[in-house]
């Protein structure tokens, strides 16, 4: 392992569902799975999706809670592209804000099964935004 490795658990309402739409439509992989439980890999990051359905906030519980990656430009692309042709329900659609600026971004938001929101984002230049320690080599 040659970084840290993000961790975040959460209840979901069906632990079947969230698997399926983690791994079927954003790519994730299922590691260990006890049937109450189960850890996912997302872009590099391990998920716990517990079935705790009472656990769980409505939509108009949560507030501002979300979660989410920062992805390459091109790696943010991609996915908004295949999101769109499985037809995938937008909060937000892939939107380009701050054209032409260092703080040019993109970003879309969708929920899994249990109304949890995602956050998934990109920066031209991860450096005017973060800081120089993510300056990262971008085409």
């Amino acid at each position: 392992m040659d970084r840290p490795i993000f961790h975040l658990s959460f209840p979901v309402l069906d632990l079947g569902a969230a698997k399926t739409f983690y791994c079927d439509v954003l790519g994730a992989t299922v590691g260990r799975d006890n049937g109450n439980w189960a850890d996912i890999v997302l872009f590099g990051h391990q998920l716990t999706l517990h079935h705790r359905p009472s656990e769980v906030l409505a939509p108009d519980q949560r507030g501002v809670r979300h979660f989410g990656a920062i992805l390459s430009w091109q790696e943010w692309v991609t996915l908004g592209e295949k999101l769109e042709n499985k037809g995938c329900s937008f909060l937000r659609p892939p939107t380009i804000s701050n054209t032409g600026t260092d703080q040019e971004n993109g970003k879309m938001l969708i929920c899994d099964p249990s109304d949890n929101i995602i956050e998934v984002k990109a920066y031209r230049n991860v450096a005017a935004v973060l800081g120089t320690q993510y300056d990262l080599a971008e085409a």
